[in-house]
């Protein structure tokens, strides 16, 4: 009867024993593959800064690009706006010769009615 006694006692222990390391054995994968994953995140966070440093500077440089140009198209258009009122200018006087001439021609064209009609 004590040797039942201590027999099942030890068999209880055996078996928190085991229990105990199968626990302990399960938490120890656990967290090989949590220190696994912690790994693979932090690398893959390295390339994505990486990446989002890469990115944010092709923006700035884009940035001053949309910039530069939109100086030139200012200037573009500023230069366009004078070029234009030269040229408005300059064909305002061509019509007027062209209106002056023909009018002369009117006029040498009347003298030369009136002269035939005498």
């Amino acid at each position: 009867m004590v040797q039942d006694k201590i027999f099942s006692i030890f068999a209880v222990q055996s078996l928190a024993m085991a229990s105990f390391l199968t626990l302990y054995n399960q938490i120890e994968s656990k967290l090989i593959r949590i220190k696994q994953v912690v790994e693979e995140k932090t690398e893959e966070n390295k390339v994505l800064k990486l990446n989002l440093a890469a990115a944010l500077e092709k923006i700035e440089q884009l940035e001053n690009e949309v910039e530069s140009y939109s100086e030139k198209n200012k200037i573009l258009t500023i230069t366009k706006t004078a070029l234009y009122k030269e040229d408005k200018k300059q064909t305002e006087k061509k019509i007027d010769k062209l209106v002056r001439d023909i009018d002369h021609c009117i006029e040498l064209l009347n003298r030369m009615q009136w002269k035939t009609e005498k």
